[in-house]
């Protein structure tokens, strides 16, 4: 499926063009990858990663933002904000994106640009369109009770 990229500079475009995209055949994440070098110095040191980008999803669509599964095994960083969801109609003048960070490790570390930290993966939207009320049947035992 196509989706609309617009980068930050030059640089951005240089990266994205040699790091970024699907890198497998039947991959569903698109890589995207960190536009500037990232220090962090302290244990919980939360930043925003820029990556240097506006996406445009066809209509219809919205985007995931998830760490890569190495992201944190070679960084210690996590996403902050567990998934990231954006919108359709995120993608005007100024709507970069970015990933928000917490850095899990102790001694300081410097994540360089060009480093794929995340990726994307393109989902239909559904749109709430009513809200109608329900009385609820008989309950599981609540949040956690499937696990025992």
């Amino acid at each position: 499926m196509q989706i609309g990229i617009f980068y930050r500079n030059s640089v951005a475009e240089e990266l994205y063009k040699a790091n970024a995209g699907v890198k497998t055949k039947n991959a569903a994440g698109f890589d995207l990858v960190l536009c500037e070098d990232l220090h962090f110095s302290k244990q919980f040191e939360f930043k925003i990663g820029d990556l240097g980008i506006i996406l445009k999803p066809p209509q219809g669509h919205h985007s995931l933002l998830l760490p890569r599964s190495s992201t944190y095994s070679r960084y210690s960083l996590i996403q902050a904000n567990s998934v990231g969801l954006i919108d359709e109609d995120y993608s005007g003048a100024g709507d970069f994106w970015g990933m928000p960070l917490i850095y899990m490790g102790v001694e300081p570390i410097t994540v360089p640009r060009g480093t794929r930290l995340c990726q994307l993966i393109l989902c239909k939207t559904t749109p709430v369109t009513d809200v109608v009320p329900f009385i609820p049947g008989d309950g599981r035992g609540g949040f956690g009770s499937t696990g025992h």
